[in-house]
């Protein structure tokens, strides 16, 4: 038996109907959805308005100066003691004592070892001794003589028995400067077995500890004594420069300019220099002439073996073009400044540098002075766009 369905068939008429109804509601949808996504950018653009646009960045800009500076020569040197001294056993023994702490200052004459004693102090003492025998042996062939003179006289003694007298008393003589020269000896051993500093200075390691074994005249230093003050500082000159001096200063160059040390933080050491040696002959293999400044360093803080710039006045130059040194960009092959022009637009200007003055730069080429540059702000200039010029507060260069 087939059973009927009592839900009424759908024509085909009215499932158009039902498609095209869902295709109109679709397309509104959608005219709706890009109506609104239209009003959305319009919005956008209103607010981007040119009244909101971002002002120009201000930058720190100072105006190239022109001066009479001086211009300094840099040249290294290395510290050197005016007196060092190698402490050296002048005895043997075993080292007994040790008065020095490593590192201090010391005294010239301050005790600094001792060597062992006993065999000088016997030495000494059988020295003495052989002295005093030979002491008594000469006063008995002087009794001798004394006794036999007149019984030669009276021929009552032999002649050979007063000239053995004499010659005994002339052999005993020569012993006792010989004694003399071994008690001296003896005593000299015994006063070296104590060792004191030669100068003032600063003592440096010790090369040996007690009980070691040490002898006269050894290659290993048992210290190493160094003297401060003042410090020498050694350095070399090309010959044009040397010449130079003498064309300024006259005779008495170099030694009668003043020298500046600046140490291996890049300070200036507080006590002025002076040059004191100018070496007899140029080096023919540098072009160079070896010279000498000489420092006060009171509190030691110069030590021998530092390196050191040794700077001083090469010429006073007038005219010179200088800009502050942060307002240089630096690569490997150049260094370049930012210019600002009257309508404060930024471009990049090639330098090529001739020295330093202090914070400054001497400039060789590229600059005339009058020019504004970017001291403070290099960043945020860039060549092409337009800052806001704020006027820089150094006043250094005026």
């Amino acid at each position: 038996m087939r059973i009927l369905s009592a839900k009424p068939s759908v024509t085909s008429f009215e499932a158009a109907a039902t498609l095209t109804l869902v295709r109109r509601t679709a397309i509104g949808a959608g005219i709706v959805f890009l109506a609104l996504f239209s009003s959305g950018c319009g919005a956008g653009k209103a607010d981007a308005s040119p009244s909101r646009a971002t002002p120009p960045p201000s930058v720190r800009v100072g105006v190239v100066s022109v001066r009479t500076v001086p211009v300094y020569g840099e040249f290294i040197g290395q510290t050197d003691a005016k007196e060092t001294v190698n402490v050296i056993p002048r005895v043997t023994g075993y080292l007994e004592k040790i008065y020095l702490r490593e590192g201090s200052q010391i005294r010239r004459g301050d005790m600094l070892f001792q060597v062992e004693q006993a065999n000088y102090k016997a030495a000494m003492e059988s020295a003495e001794a052989k002295l005093a025998q030979d002491k008594a042996t000469l006063e008995k062939y002087r009794r001798d003589i004394a006794r036999l003179e007149p019984l030669v006289k009276e021929q009552a003694a032999t002649q050979q028995d007063l000239d053995s007298a004499v010659a005994g008393r002339l052999e005993m003589e020569a012993a006792l400067r010989g004694d003399q020269a071994s008690i001296d000896t003896a005593q000299l051993n015994l006063d070296y077995t104590v060792i004191h500093s030669p100068i003032d200075g600063i003592v440096g390691r010790l090369g040996v500890t007690v009980g070691n074994y040490v002898t006269a005249g050894q290659a290993t230093a048992l210290a190493t004594v160094s003297s401060f003050d003042p410090m020498y500082v050694y350095f070399s000159v090309p010959e044009a420069t040397y010449l130079a001096f003498y064309k300024k200063y006259g005779q008495g160059a170099p030694t009668s300019v003043p020298v500046q040390l600046v140490m291996a933080d890049g300070q200036t050491f507080s006590h002025p220099g002076a040059i004191d040696f100018v070496d007899r002959s140029a080096d023919p293999q540098t072009g160079t002439v070896g010279l000498r400044a000489r420092f006060a360093n009171p509190q030691a803080l110069l030590r021998p073996g530092q390196f050191a710039r040794m700077r001083f006045v090469l010429e006073q130059r007038a005219g010179a073009v200088l800009i502050p040194k942060e307002a240089v960009t630096q690569t490997l092959t150049s260094k370049s400044v930012l210019l600002v022009d009257g309508q404060n637009k930024v471009s990049v200007r090639t330098v090529a540098t001739d020295g330093e003055y202090e914070d400054y730069y001497i400039v060789g080429a590229g600059l005339q002075g009058g020019e504004r540059i970017v001291v403070e702000g290099t960043q945020k200039a860039i060549p092409g766009m337009t800052v806001q010029p704020v006027a820089a507060n150094d006043q250094r260069g005026k």
